[in-house]
């Protein structure tokens, strides 16, 4: 059973199973700007980055959570949809060792698009670290990016389109 309170979700009306929506608030940019080469070469993935300005982090889609990383630092997601989405919050924030980090799901819950999930430290992480959080479809070869967005975004917002190829 999921631990997030009703109060924290992000109410996104008629949720599309091939879009992701913006985890946390802040400016997007492309992958390929990550100052990660594992990201930005998109070896986990296609995706986008967010340099978040709020703590609070939401599920980007409908689906079941597949991972959670006991350093608090990656969460996994399944889609319904089939596209394995992984949130990674931070540029070798798994050196923090959980400190910085509240996850508010565990492996098998089911959430929605908006869901609260995870409610992180910006203080504590952007003290030695980036706080830069990519979001990319682990199975990105599955699926054609048909549009994403750039610049500032809230939670909630359409972030990324795809189609099954």
């Amino acid at each position: 059973m999921a631990l997030f309170r009703k109060e924290k979700k992000i109410d996104i009306k008629n949720v599309n199973p091939y879009t992701l929506y913006a985890p946390v608030k802040g400016v997007l940019k492309p992958i390929e700007l990550v100052d990660d080469m594992v990201f930005s070469s998109k070896m986990m993935g296609d995706g986008i980055a967010i340099e978040p300005i709020d703590g609070k982090i939401y599920s980007p889609v409908d689906g079941k959570i597949s991972v959670v990383f006991p350093t608090g630092h990656v969460i996994g997601i399944e889609s319904d949809s089939g596209m394995r989405v992984i949130l990674h919050i931070g540029i070798d924030t798994v050196e923090l060792n959980g400190e910085g980090f509240q996850s508010y799901v565990h492996v098998g819950d089911k959430v929605h698009a908006g869901s609260f999930i995870m409610k992180i430290n910006l203080h504590t992480i952007t003290k030695n670290y980036q706080a830069t959080t990519m979001m990319v479809i682990e199975n990105s070869e599955e699926f054609h990016f048909i549009n994403k967005r750039m610049g500032e975004v809230e939670p909630g917002m359409q972030v990324l389109e795809v189609e099954r190829v």
